[in-house]
């Protein structure tokens, strides 16, 4: 099934689309139908029928779910889509992904005349002081504010397989919360969570089109589809027609027959039937008749599951990449393909999950074994080169280890290969979501479990959801302590010494990372005791006891040397340069912060780079060199929104209030203070806000 098939029919179902689009309110449409009743092929063509209508301008993007994608993780993905749609470079527009250029379509519909979508890219960043769904509302009302009263933003999601149990909650507060001229689009089978939702179907602004399900194709419909084909087609017409009756209209069938037919099937080796699985048995023989590198490539693409580059495909595969072109180059087999982002999958599931079930388990499990080995390739290449994680394998590791080696070992490899990478990649959402299903897999007072934990704390920590984070903490620790894990104990106990000190709690904070040093130093663990003595040093740093902190930074970074730990020396690197700084040697700290930089560029620690960016910029900053500070803190800015790095974000906007104030200009200060403030609150950093609703109130008396 191409993207490019001929569209035949539902033309009161397109009626009903354009009429929904006519109505300035804000909504969602509900297309429903069966498996195999072309719902894609309908979604497609409404999105070209809205670029076509001659009273309205749209623009609309597409996105396909996957039981694992929750409402969420969709809105902070379609955010960022947009923020990196709008910073698109001018003239590199051919070069970017697909969905990219769906957002920059979008966006142009509410670009005033002779502007730079450009202009538009600081206001469709996520907004740190609301949660996802908020920011995610904000944003479509910014859109919706600038679009011309005949422009519409439409969104599609078409889920993969189905949505995640219990979705409709979250869907029904979005669609209730939609601006005008903001529309949805949702693809759903009969028995998917939105059709028979209670929350939806009280919603005055939703529609199902058409009102029941997605029906057949009409003979009239089946007729217009054989003239427009007659070309490609060696039987007569008639003859056609007569076969395609016992399908009765279903478009699945249909469409499934006639590319057989053009593809060399015989007319009586067609099935009997229109079930889809009944096509997809005969797709698969014909597809087998093309060779063993056909069958492996489609295999590897079922195990796969997702939209995967040309490179992911061949270690799967074990194909060379001659026999891929010979096997793409093929018109039947190439249409059973679907691009997507940056790669390719299965065009239905259909097809893909028939190839699954022809598959024996033994021969699954090589599959899945070569694309664990690819992925888990990518993360130790990442390591060993101490360069950025490949995303991707971040993402689906884990996924091909738990079908093929189970839960446990799903946990594992979590916990050991993915969240690292993902850590650093900042994907503070996907480690979330990853984090969450590995501790419902695992037995309660289990080293597994407290790991499992461990790692949701520091995405909470990241954040700035303390409350959240020592909560999980010591749960964490909880579970350590009754399986007697000294290196874990420490580790949490160095967890919870942070968050504390992250609130002003330095006495806390010491003792915590006291008892960490103290089990370090028993059990022999180098890399535990430089990282207690770093943290150690960030509470006398805190205090102002200047030389004892400089004792403590340096013992760090002589371990962290001796054991090759870049990560930890740029960390040590970036507090030494914090204790010269404030002594006034500013060359010397730039010098080190320079340092810490090259490396976390390198590895392509975000949260480190941040960091250094925003140090950098204090150093310009008490230098006088203004303009140079800005740049610092506004690069550090990018990537904590990127993170989502909440206690990062107010640190950027209090530094970049500091050099507006230091400029003269009072109204911008009070704005980024105004902006730290919330932050703070929102994170608990209550010493924090109070310095800060000082600063405003000295701003106001002026």
């Amino acid at each position: 099934m191409s993207d490019n098939q001929i569209f035949v029919g539902r033309q009161d179902e397109l009626r009903q689309f354009a009429a929904f689009l006519e109505q300035k309110q804000g909504g969602a449409a509900i297309v429903v139908g069966q498996l195999g009743m072309g719902k894609t092929w309908l979604l497609n063509k409404m999105a070209k029928l809205a670029e076509e209508l001659p009273n309205l301008k749209c623009g609309w993007v597409r996105y396909e779910v996957t039981p694992t994608d929750s409402v969420d993780s969709l809105m902070a993905l379609m955010m960022d889509n947009a923020f990196e749609a709008a910073s698109t470079e001018p003239g590199s527009f051919d070069k970017v992904p697909q969905r990219r250029k769906q957002w920059l379509a979008l966006l142009k519909t509410f670009v005033p005349k002779g502007k730079d979508i450009a202009e538009l890219v600081e206001s469709l960043r996520r907004d740190p002081q609301c949660n996802t769904r908020d920011q995610f509302l904000e944003r479509l009302a910014f859109i919706s504010q600038r679009t011309p009263n005949n422009g519409r933003a439409i969104f599609i999601v078409d889920p993969e397989k189905y949505m995640q149990p219990d979705s409709d909650q979250s869907w029904a507060i979005v669609i209730k919360g939609l601006p005008e001229k903001i529309k949805f689009l949702f693809a759903q089978r009969p028995e998917d969570v939105l059709v028979d939702s209670q929350v939806i179907s009280r919603l005055n602004n939703t529609v199902r089109i058409p009102r029941e399900d997605l029906g057949i194709l009409s003979e009239e419909d089946v007729d217009d589809l054989l003239k427009y084909r007659k070309d490609e087609l060696s039987q007569p017409i008639p003859q056609l027609h007569d076969t395609l009756r016992k399908y009765n209209g279903h478009p699945y069938a249909i469409g499934a027959s006639l590319d057989l037919l053009v593809a060399g099937v015989k007319l009586e080796e067609l099935p009997e039937r229109p079930e889809p699985v009944d096509f997809s048995a005969v797709q698969w023989k014909e597809l087998c008749k093309r060779g063993k590198e056909a069958v492996r490539i489609f295999k590897a693409y079922a195990i796969l599951q997702v939209p995967v580059p040309d490179e992911v495909m061949q270690a799967v595969s074990q194909i060379d990449t001659d026999a891929i072109h010979v096997v793409m180059a093929d018109k039947y087999l190439s249409a059973l393909f679907r691009k997507e982002l940056d790669g390719k999958r299965i065009y239905h599931t259909i097809l893909a999950d028939y190839i699954l079930e022809q598959m024996a388990d033994d021969e699954k499990q090589q599959y899945h074994n070569r694309a664990i080995d690819f992925y888990r390739r990518k993360l130790k290449q990442a390591r060993e080169n101490q360069t950025a994680p490949d995303p991707l394998a971040a993402a689906r590791l884990a996924e091909h280890v738990l079908q093929a080696e189970g839960p446990k070992a799903f946990v594992h490899a979590f916990i050991n290969d993915c969240y690292p990478a993902l850590y650093t990649l900042g994907l503070l959402d996907v480690a979330e979501s990853l984090s969450l299903r590995a501790i419902n897999l695992v037995e309660d007072n289990t080293e597994e479990k407290a790991a499992a934990l461990g790692n949701l704390g520091n995405v909470y920590q990241t954040r700035g959801e303390f409350n959240k984070a020592l909560e999980i903490y010591k749960n964490s620790l909880g579970i350590k302590g009754k399986i007697r894990q000294p290196k874990s104990i420490s580790s949490t106990l160095s967890n919870l010494g942070v968050v504390y000190a992250s609130r002003g709690n330095l006495e806390q904070a010491k003792d915590m990372f006291s008892r960490a040093l103290s089990i370090d130093e028993q059990i022999g663990y180098k890399k535990g005791v430089a990282q207690d003595y770093g943290n150690i040093g960030n509470v006398y740093y805190t205090r102002g006891e200047l030389d004892n902190a400089e004792d403590m930074y340096k013992k760090a970074v002589e371990i962290f040397e001796q054991i090759d730990s870049l990560k930890n020396q740029a960390n040590q690197y970036g507090n030494l340069g914090n204790v010269y700084r404030a002594r006034g040697d500013l060359d010397k700290a730039e010098e080190i912060y320079k340092k810490a930089l090259e490396i976390n560029l390198q590895i392509g620690r975000l949260e480190g780079q941040a960091i250094t960016y925003g140090n950098l910029g204090i150093v310009y900053k008490i230098r006088g060199d203004l303009d140079k500070s800005e740049k610092m803190h506004k690069k550090a800015l990018d990537i904590d929104e990127q993170m989502g790095n909440k206690q990062g974000m107010a640190e950027d906007y209090a530094n970049l209030g500091i050099v507006y104030k230091k400029r003269g200009g009072i109204a911008k200060a009070r704005e980024y203070w105004q902006k730290a403030l919330a932050l703070y609150k929102q994170i608990g950093m209550s010493h924090k806000v109070s310095k800060y609703e000082n600063l405003l109130d000295s701003l106001d008396k002026k």
